[in-house]
Formats: C-alpha cells, structure tokens, sequence
C-alpha cells in the first residue's frame, strides 16, 4: 500500500530537460557511490523531478544497471501529465508515479539514493531547508541525497 499526502508536497516547475544533460551528475552517482548501491538489501534509487521528459529518469536506470543489475528506479513527477506521458517508458525495473518531496513509495520502503536536481530553483531559501529535511527523512539509513541546480 502506498503512503502519500492527498496532494503532493511542492509545486511544477518549468521541467526543461534534455539527453544526457545529467550524464555527468550519473556518472559520478556511479563512480562514487557503487559500493552503496551493492550493499543495499533493497537497491531503491529515487529520481524526484524528472521534468517534462523521463528520458534523464531511464538513462540513470540504465547506468545504475551497470552497476546493480536488480536497482529499482522510480521517476517521481509533481505534475500528473508528465507522470501518464512518461508511462510508455516503463520496465522492469523502472516505474514513474505522481508525487513530491513526500517521496510516495510502498509502506516501509526507503530509497537508498535520491536523485533531486534542479527542482528547489524557483524555491526561497528556507523552503529549501524544508524540503532537504523531508527529502532526507524519506532515505534508508545510510543513504544519500544528491540535490543541486544547474
């Protein structure tokens, strides 16, 4: 079952994305953080704020399968349209649902890595804190936060 707000917590931002605009962010998350992906009982990377393409959600699933062949991904959008166009794109593996900082995950499961970027730009400082603290409470013990904007 899962557990979610009625509403997601934050708002739409403006999504621009494009291929391989992350790669670098991916490849680092890989080179540095292989060790934590192996040793996680249940290898959960969130992907909070794919934007209005999935395409940067599908090519971290398919780095982070080079390195743990059974990591689960899941693209988390704000903005229900994204979510239903990012559907076809789906795998085994790789999952896209409606939500926000709340991060909405099955009862009990906690991601072992969440990937955040370029989602706080439009917010004020210290709704930032805000977001960072419940970003972080959602995290396996352990895990990591890899937030920035670009």
């Amino acid at each position: 079952m899962k557990t979610a707000p009625a509403r997601p917590q934050g708002v739409i931002t403006r999504g621009t994305t494009a291929p391989n605009r992350l790669r670098r962010v991916d490849r680092w998350i890989v080179g540095t953080q292989a060790a934590l992906l192996r040793r996680a009982t249940d290898p959960l990377v969130v992907d909070l704020g794919y934007g209005a393409s999935p395409v940067t959600t599908v090519e971290l699933f398919h780095r982070l399968r080079a390195v743990r062949p059974d990591v689960q991904v899941v693209g988390i959008e704000i903005d229900a349209d994204r979510v239903a166009a990012a559907q076809p794109y789906a795998a085994p593996g790789l999952e896209f649902r409606r939500g926000g900082f709340e991060i909405p995950l099955e009862r009990g499961r906690r991601p072992v890595l969440v990937r955040a970027l370029n989602v706080l730009r439009q917010y004020a400082e210290a709704e930032a804190w805000a977001a960072w603290d419940l970003l972080r409470s959602r995290l396996a013990p352990g895990g990591l936060l890899v937030e920035g904007t670009c």
